[in-house]
């Protein structure tokens, strides 16, 4: 598959996320009262998810636009940049703060761990690929 392909579908896949996001938002009130009703969980559990998903929201939204601009950025100019480097910086940045949101709410519904372990696990492979481009965009430079 070539570059311009791999960007195309890479976009269409974040605008994808991008909806999801939007429609998850949109739509908890609802989803969360159905599964309060229907699975017969305590009337607590529907303001915890709430309370812990909408502050989530914006650093999701933030992130996914990091990375779109960043897929653009890379296909412009390569992933060995400063620019490429701080949008990954900023992706880890929203993965933390979600992680922290969720641990926190892992006190008062259990299943948030599994989330926080899950964006503790994606800022570790970002920092990674971050800490991977910047050392060879330093090479690069001095070349």
């Amino acid at each position: 598959m070539n570059k311009a392909k791999s960007v195309k579908i890479l976009n269409i896949v974040i605008n994808i996320f991008i909806c999801v996001l939007v429609i998850f938002v949109l739509g908890l009130p609802w989803m969360i009262s159905w599964y309060v009703e229907k699975m017969h969980r305590p009337e607590t559990l529907a303001a915890t998810v709430l309370v812990t998903c909408y502050p989530c929201a914006p650093f999701a939204a933030a992130a996914l636009a990091s990375l779109k601009k960043l897929v653009k950025v890379s296909a412009k100019n390569g992933p060995c940049n400063k620019e490429c480097c701080d949008l990954l910086f900023r992706i880890a940045v929203c993965c933390v703060v979600i992680a922290v949101i969720t641990v926190i709410a892992g006190k008062f519904y259990m299943p948030f761990w599994i989330v926080c372990a899950t964006f503790t696990f994606v800022t570790l492979l970002v920092m990674a690929l971050r800490t991977m481009l910047y050392t060879e965009s330093e090479e690069i430079d001095k070349d």
